[in-house]
Parts: structure tokens; sequence; C-alpha cells
């Protein structure tokens, strides 16, 4: 399925016409990426991410990347993630990715409470991204960044 991407592009309205990208985008996301629906809501914007996406686009004007993690540490709950807002999404991917397998070993070999590790992975990501947003929180979605 390759890096997935959603890019949600804001219209006037407050609501968002959604595309797709199946092996990530840059320079140009709209090019890069394929219609999947318009008129999209905040919460359904968020509705659509899980753990199977790479990273959330956002254009309203100015280009905000938001870096999808999962939470679940033990990699069953698909929709247990937070975004994480980013201006290097190369180098914060490759930390994340290093910090949730460091995480998962801890799991597995001394035993830890999966709960714990779950919100240590959390307090991880909220001192390293400028911000973060669970699936709950469109804030960010409705100008409120």
């Amino acid at each position: 399925m390759g890096r997935r991407t959603l890019v949600a592009v804001a219209r006037p309205d407050g609501r968002y016409d959604c595309r797709l990208a199946h092996w990530g985008v840059d320079a140009d996301p709209i090019a890069q990426s394929r219609p999947l629906g318009n008129d999209w809501t905040p919460a359904a914007v968020l509705a659509a991410i899980d753990a199977t996406h790479e990273q959330l686009v956002v254009l309203d004007g100015s280009v905000r990347t938001y870096a999808v993690c999962w939470l679940d540490p033990m990699l069953s709950a698909i929709d247990d993630i937070a975004l994480a807002r980013t201006a290097d999404p190369e180098s914060f991917r490759q930390w994340w990715v290093d910090r949730k397998d460091a995480a998962c070993r801890a799991l597995d070999s001394e035993g830890c409470d999966p709960a714990a590790v779950r919100r240590a992975l959390l307090a991880s990501l909220r001192n390293r991204a400028s911000s973060v947003h669970c699936p709950d929180d469109a804030s960010f979605l409705r100008g409120d960044r």
C-alpha cells in the first residue's frame, strides 16, 4: 500500500476536499495525490485516518504536516493513533519508528504493562512534536491550531 498520506484541502466554508497519496507527498501534495472525497467536516477528516496512514497533510493557505503515530504497543487497535505536527516528516518518522520499536521490545522482553508503555509513547510524542492531537480533537482543523 506504500506510504499512505491523506491530503486535506481547506475550503472557504471550513470543510475539506480530501485526496489520497499512496507513496507520500513532498512539494506538491495535490499533484501527487488522487481525489478521495469533497465537502468533508473536520471530524470526517480525522475519522478517515488510522494506523495504515503515514501522514496527514493539511493545505489551508500553508502546508502543515502531521505524522500519524500508532500508540498501541500490542499492535492490534488500528485506530489508537495520535497526530504529531512536524516540519521534518522524514526525520520525525525515523525517530518515531525507533521509539515505537524500542517500546514494543520492552513490552515483549520486560513484560511491561501495555497501558504504561502507551502512556510513555504518548509522553515521548508530546515532548518531541510541536503539537499532538488525538483523533477526537479536530480543533487544529478548525483554525484553532
